[in-house]
Parts: C-alpha cells; sequence; structure tokens
C-alpha cells in the first residue's frame, strides 16, 4: 500500500479507493451465490472446487502417473484402506494413482455447489456407503485427462435418470462404475466412508437397471 509522504510515490485518492471497495463488494457478493447459469459462463478455475480442484478434474500435474487399467474392487476393500496422516495436492498414495472399477447401487444423489453430482453407492452384500463424483462439463479445462469420458459418464446418468438438484434424491439403481482414487479431508458429507475414500472423478459409469434402462 502506498503511504503518504513516500518520495516519488503518488497519493491514493479517496475516491479512488472508494470505487475499488465497491468493485470488490461486488466480486464477493457474486462469488458467494451458488449460481450454475454463472458458472456455465466462467473459465475452469478455483471456483470449481477449491485448491485440490485439478486432482477432482484430472487436470493436476500428475495426471499421467494415473493408470487407466481398471482394477476391480470394492466398497468394502476400499473401506479397509488406511488414510494419509497428510492429504494434500498430491498423487501421493497408490490409491491415487489408479482407476478402480466396482459394481453398486446408487441410494441417492444430489448437485453439489461446484456443479458435481455426488452419488453415494450402497453394498448390499456389506450394508456400506461410499460417495463418488460425476465432475461439472464447466470445470473440464482442456488439460483434463481422459475429458470425453467423464463427461460420457454424467450423460449416461443425466440421460436416464431425474435431474439432479441440490437436495437429496433417493433413486435404487444398480451401476457399474470406474473412477480415480481420492482422499477427501473431510468426513461430514452424508455416505462418506470413515477413512475418507472416495472414486473422484468417475471416468466411466454404466446404469445395468433402473432409471431408463430395463
Amino acid at each position: 500500500m502506498f503511504r503518504p509522504g513516500d518520495d516519488g510515490r503518488r497519493r491514493v485518492t479517496r475516491p479512488v479507493w472508494a470505487a475499488a471497495l465497491v468493485a470488490l463488494s461486488l466480486v464477493q457478493v457474486h462469488a458467494g451465490r451458488p449460481s450454475h447459469a454463472r458458472v456455465a459462463e466462467r473459465a475452469p478455475g478455483p471456483w470449481c472446487g477449491g485448491l485440490p480442484w485439478r486432482l477432482m478434474t484430472l487436470s493436476d500435474p500428475q495426471r499421467n502417473r494415473v493408470s487407466f487399467t481398471p482394477l476391480d474392487t470394492s466398497i468394502s476393500a476400499i473401506s479397509q484402506l488406511e488414510a494419509p496422516h497428510a492429504i494434500g495436492l498430491t498423487r501421493a498414495t497408490d490409491f491415487q494413482r489408479h482407476r478402480w472399477r466396482m459394481v453398486a447401487v446408487v441410494d441417492r444423489y444430489r448437485l453439489a455447489s461446484n456443479g458435481e453430482i455426488v452419488l453415494i453407492l450402497y453394498s448390499i452384500p456389506t450394508a456400506q456407503y461410499m460417495n463418488v463424483y460425476l465432475p461439472n462439463p464447466d470445470c473440464l479445462g482442456p488439460a483434463a485427462r481422459d475429458r470425453t469420458g467423464m463427461i460420457a459418464a454424467r450423460k449416461e446418468f443425466t440421460s436416464q435418470c431425474p435431474p439432479a438438484t441440490v437436495d437429496w434424491q433417493l433413486i435404487g439403481i444398480s451401476v457399474e462404475v470406474a473412477g480415480i482414487g481420492y482422499w477427501n479431508a473431510s468426513r461430514a458429507t452424508r455416505g462418506a466412508l470413515p477413512n475418507g475414500a472416495e472414486l473422484r472423478p468417475l471416468t466411466n459409469f454404466k446404469i445395468v437397471s433402473g432409471c431408463g434402462v430395463h
């Protein structure tokens, strides 16, 4: 900040400060409004999901270290993984560097504030829940790996089932999904596993039965 009296420095006048404060206020107001219409007009950036959004969209610098050969797994197997002591912004664990495939039931779903569709998977054999995510297409920039796959996965769901809303909707469909391992530091989301493990993003999604599939 310029200080009055500094040699060679220009004093910022009160009208300029006032205009700057007004502009800042407008930015903060719009940033605080979860408007999907506004989201669709903006380029990919931190608004898509905070600091870890690059991991969430396979746009991070280590995205090419992820093996896309699908490994079959289950909610039970993923629930037994040990979460890292510190969850950062890199792919520090083997879980984050593989694509995992499973069959499960979608218990319910909703639209998140960042445009992701959150699906709560349910395992009938073990009565466990787990969160997986279909990314917001508007968050998938040119650097996103398998961008077409992620968009196709979301379209498979949205073209067959009722539109997602901000409220949870029960659904009960059988699906085959594949996605990249992700550790969520927050375990407060409905359906979260105790260790915070998720599949985020989903790169493959197939409805076996339910919604528009018979």
